[in-house]
């Protein structure tokens, strides 16, 4: 599928969100929507490989495909090797993470603090692009602490653009400040600049553009899509993921997988059982909160939610905590279980 479509609808990576079985999971209500790992050091991938074949940090379902693997370091060289082995193993892009503000990222020097230095993320991005045949993109902000002028993000489009060879830019349409902000507050606090964003499109009109930040609904996507190529969703992707077992229809014009909640809930513990015959030993409290929020603004979702977080309740096995979380929704709210997209009005 060409990059630009592909690219009309993602979801963003998020630090203890977007890690295998939340995709897996997701990919069960879209099959177009791009998904994203996780932010993955370059060390992480580079001094691990000697574990497997393949890093641990690494790891993947083939359903999840398309999946961009998202990259942090500053080192061209060491970026260049982790995104090889990367894409030896089975992901279809690479992403630089030039936005992160966390004091973590700070330490290392890389994330957002790589806005103040386009020629470095530029010798980034040549490297990875001259190692590897996939795409490579970045995802960045409009600016940094005092460095927030249109025209501090235009010189950094510009030089990244012509002297990286980066074609797709995923925006995060506000500025990070790297001291007197949380995370949390760095997504939130500094104000939304969509025209910025909408400019740069207009100034380069050969790049693709990504919108991020803000987007919570399918109305800010259709009030944003005409003007951008494509959009990326965040915390709204976990807090209600059933909005997008539509997005295969309206955004793709394509057909939706069309499950029903108790499909999914079904087919995502079934799943969790083959990861965990394996040896895969993630908590059944990360099992659970990938579909936490799949009744979110349906009566009940109080008691599903808190059915699925009470403790004693893991003792069941998840495949046998989702079998009766199951039939508890037949009897707390079986039209919300049963309805299928194509039948559900959004």
């Amino acid at each position: 599928m060409e990059q630009a479509f592909r690219h009309k609808i993602s979801i963003a990576p998020m630090i203890d969100i977007t890690y295998e079985h939340f995709r897996v999971f997701f990919r069960l209500l879209t099959k177009n929507c791009v998904l994203y790992t996780e932010m993955i050091h370059e060390n992480a991938i580079n001094l691990s490989r000697v574990l497997k074949p393949f890093p641990l940090v690494l790891d993947y379902s083939q359903v999840e495909h398309p999946v961009v693997c998202q990259l942090g370091g500053n080192d061209p060289e060491k970026l260049a090797k982790a995104a090889q082995i990367a894409e030896q193993a089975g992901f279809d892009e690479i992403n630089l993470n030039v936005g992160c503000p966390s004091e973590r990222v700070q330490d290392g020097a890389f994330g957002a603090c790589l806005m103040k230095e386009p020629h470095l993320v530029a010798q980034c991005m040549k490297k990875m692009k001259e190692a590897v045949k996939i795409p490579c993109t970045v995802k960045c902000r409009l600016g940094v602490d005092n460095l927030d002028t249109y025209e501090f993000v235009r010189n950094f489009i510009e030089i990244v653009y012509k002297e990286g060879e980066v074609n797709h830019f995923v925006m995060h349409a506000r500025k990070a400040f790297l001291k007197g902000l949380n995370p949390h507050e760095n997504r939130t606090v500094p104000p939304l600049k969509y025209d910025w964003v909408y400019q740069l499109k207009k100034e380069f009109p050969e790049i693709k553009f990504t919108l991020n930040g803000g987007i919570k609904c399918t109305e800010h996507i259709d009030q944003a899509l005409p003007n951008v190529d494509g959009i990326m969703i965040g915390r709204s992707a976990h807090e209600n993921p059933w909005m997008f077992s539509d997005f295969d229809r309206r955004y793709y014009g394509g057909q939706n997988q069309n499950y029903n909640r108790k499909e999914i809930l079904e087919l995502y513990a079934e799943f969790v059982e083959q990861k965990r015959a394996t040896g895969c030993k993630v908590s059944t409290q990360m099992c659970v909160k990938p579909i936490i929020n799949l009744f979110n603004g349906e009566s009940n979702n109080k008691r599903y939610r808190q059915f699925l977080s009470n403790t004693d309740n893991h003792k069941l096995g998840f495949r046998g905590m989702i079998n009766q979380v199951i039939e508890h929704m037949h009897e707390w709210n079986q039209e919300a279980l049963l309805v299928r997209p194509n039948d559900y009005k959004f």
